[in-house]
């Protein structure tokens, strides 16, 4: 039955779902899927969850599948560029036909389930849609990223799991998932399946170490680290991105940042096991091929050199920390233009003294999005408690525009960048591009 939707309508009804807000559980997306004839259990997964980094390696990893001749499918949220980028198979968004080919599938029975007393979530919907759309194009394996924590997120509903992956955990959706990295970690740690296997990312905190590795235990896991001692020549400039040797074998990443080389190499464990005993084929070269070629926005995004402009989604202390870290590595003594806007559940106060000693002013906007901080809060609370100097800015576009004039008085030392929200990166990236089109 088709109801003859546009994507911009099918689109307009997902983001209506917005209203049910966050609703940990598996209850509902269960429902679905069942009414859907469970499309999951035709598929093989890799799990991926974490605080920071889990976007990253999702992407390394089904970029190194794609390069294998697997036919991969890839999940991961929230988007940047377009909704679709949630939506992948082998590299490619899905089709606006494809999406509202699947979304008509899947209406008759989203709208049977308020009769029972069952409201999806907007993630809900979206998780459905992809396990549906993937299941129907026979996918060879999918790299799945977790949304929110990992034991009642919807992306847990799925049986057949490879490789489960736990990337860096630091604070995050502390309101959710607990107070305390211990209580984080054992809802991230929610994704392990018996008799699993988990690859664990290199640099953990030692609290969620324990928790994570009691829990792998428990459910007879077997756990992989990278070798960090394998890991060697490290080099990475604005201009070369970065290279390092890694178990005698010489690679090259995009992606700019310290972290990303161990987000490397997490991916490249999980592409060893998968092919050691996931029963899949991944050559050498496509390792080294899919780790080159894997592209992701807003991750220390240069959207320019001539200014240098940086875009960066970090919003949590584990994110602003790395940020950071890339900032002094990088920018050296760069006067730094930051433009800043957050959401308001985050944890602001720390994130902006962690990335403040670096900046010399902030010009803060409010993303579109209901969640966002107030612009005048977040500019009082620069000025009063970390004694920066900041502008408020009466919306993107004037961002922009007062960053570009602050960045010619010194155009030579002066670096822009933009972090606080993948939101507030996604709705600024356009119009720096226009901006710089236009000049």
């Amino acid at each position: 039955m088709s109801f003859g939707m546009t994507y911009r309508q099918a689109l307009s009804y997902i983001n209506s779902l917005s209203k049910f807000g966050i609703r940990p559980g598996l209850e509902r997306i269960q429902v679905l899927l069942e009414m859907l004839s469970c499309p999951q259990k035709n598929l093989k997964f890799v799990h991926i969850a974490g605080t920071n980094g889990k976007g990253s390696v999702c992407t390394f990893v089904s970029s190194i599948l794609n390069a294998a001749g697997l036919k991969t499918g890839l999940f991961i949220s929230p988007f940047v560029l377009d909704f679709r980028e949630q939506l992948q198979i082998d590299g490619a968004m899905i089709s606006e036909k494809d999406f509202v080919d699947v979304f008509e599938y899947i209406m008759p029975f989203v709208r049977k389930m308020p009769k029972n007393g069952i409201n999806l979530t907007q993630f809900e919907l979206i998780t459905a849609i992809a396990i549906f759309w993937f299941s129907r194009e026979n996918c060879d394996i999918v790299v799945l990223e977790t949304g929110l924590g990992g034991r009642l997120d919807a992306t847990n509903v799925v049986e057949n799991v490879v490789c489960s992956v736990i990337t860096s955990i630091s604070y995050d959706h502390t309101n959710i998932l607990g107070e305390s990295i211990s209580q984080i970690a054992t809802e991230k740690a929610g994704i392990l399946k018996h008799n699993g296997t988990l690859v664990l990312y290199p640099k953990q905190d030692s609290q969620a170490l324990c928790v994570i590795k009691a829990a792998a235990a428990r459910l007879k896991n077997k756990v992989l680290t990278p070798d960090l001692a394998s890991l060697s020549n490290v080099r990475s400039t604005i201009a070369s991105r970065t290279s390092f040797d890694y178990m005698s074998k010489a690679f090259k990443v995009n992606l700019l940042g310290p972290h990303q080389v161990y987000n490397a190499i997490t991916a490249i464990t999980v592409a060893s096991e998968l092919n050691r005993c996931g029963g899949f084929t991944i050559p050498p070269q496509a390792v080294k091929d899919g780790l080159y070629n894997a592209k992701f926005p807003a991750r220390f995004e240069v959207l320019s050199h001539e200014p240098l402009i940086i875009l960066d989604g970090a919003h949590n202390p584990g994110g602003a920390s790395v940020l950071a870290d890339s900032l002094n590595l990088y920018l050296g003594k760069r006067r730094i233009i930051a433009i800043v806007g957050m959401l308001k559940d985050k944890d602001i106060c720390n994130v902006l003294r962690i990335i403040s000693p670096h900046v010399a002013e902030f010009i803060v906007v409010q993303p579109d999005n209901p969640r966002a901080m107030d612009k005048s809060e977040l500019h009082n609370l620069i000025v009063k408690q970390l004694n920066k100097p900041s502008v408020v800015a009466t919306d993107l576009n004037n961002a922009v525009e007062i960053a570009f004039k602050m960045a010619s008085e010194r155009p030579s030392d002066t670096a822009i960048l933009v972090f606080g929200s993948l939101y507030l990166a996604s709705q600024i990236r356009p119009m720096f591009l226009s901006f710089l089109r236009d000049h």
